[in-house]
């Protein structure tokens, strides 16, 4: 299983796309948890990731410039 963190800065124009992204892997998705800052205009998410797509997974969050991405593998 992978752990993701992704912040998102300009929240209200970059959600969408990256909700497409999270939606073509959702069943590699386990869970997640949103958080977001009205006041800072960011979004926060955590995900468990379990599929084997990861590496792709990762390289597409990042292709949006308004996205860092971090990730652990916790085997």
């Amino acid at each position: 299983m992978y752990i993701v963190s992704i912040t998102i800065e300009k929240r209200k124009k970059t959600v969408p796309e990256i909700q497409e992204i999270l939606t073509k892997y959702g069943d590699e998705i386990h869970s997640r948890i949103g958080l977001h800052t009205v006041k800072e205009g960011k979004e926060y998410i955590i995900i468990a990731y379990t599929g084997n797509k990861v590496e792709e997974f990762i390289r597409e969050l990042k292709e949006n410039n308004n996205v860092i991405v971090n990730f652990m593998d916790t085997d």
